[in-house]
């Protein structure tokens, strides 16, 4: 029995399609911490087949995936496969079609350069944010620049 056996079993029980957890609470369904690899890496959240990933083969073996990881805020939401309705959390390294293509949805951008550079810079405002507020700044005046939107 895998050790993430705990999580599988509270998962196959759950009624409804959706559950959004911290890493807290499958923590205490575990009894144990989560691995710091949970903490650092999106990929230990994927919904990877193979050797090593005991954990995700917890959670697919009762029909349910990873949807939607926020590391920050330590959350993690799980859907029934059958039932998922957002983009799966894509191991580093995976298939970015899956990525590009739910961008250009969210966004209406279908260039995949122009949508690279603007994901880019968007990426490095908020770490420039970031720094500054860990540094004691702040960002009151900070506005998203505004982006050309295509007419539904």
């Amino acid at each position: 029995m895998s050790r993430y056996q705990p999580l599988a079993d509270f998962l196959a029980g759950k009624k409804g399609d959706v559950w959004e957890a911290s890493f807290g609470e499958i923590e205490s369904l575990l009894g144990f911490p989560l691995p710091p690899s949970a903490h650092k890496f999106p990929a230990w959240w994927a919904n990877q087949a193979g050797e090593g990933h005991s954990q995700t083969k917890g959670w697919m073996s009762v029909g349910w995936r990873t949807a939607a990881l926020d590391r920050e805020r330590r959350r993690i939401r799980f859907e029934k496969a059958d039932k998922a309705v957002s983009p799966p959390v894509l191991a580093d390294g995976g298939d970015n079609e899956a990525l590009f293509a739910e961008a250009a949805r969210l966004t209406g951008i279908e260039d995949r350069e122009r949508l690279t550079r603007e994901a880019l810079q968007a990426l490095m405002e908020r770490e420039a944010i970031r720094h500054l507020i860990a540094m004691g700044g702040t960002a009151p005046d900070y506005r998203a620049p505004p982006r050309d939107r295509p007419s539904a």
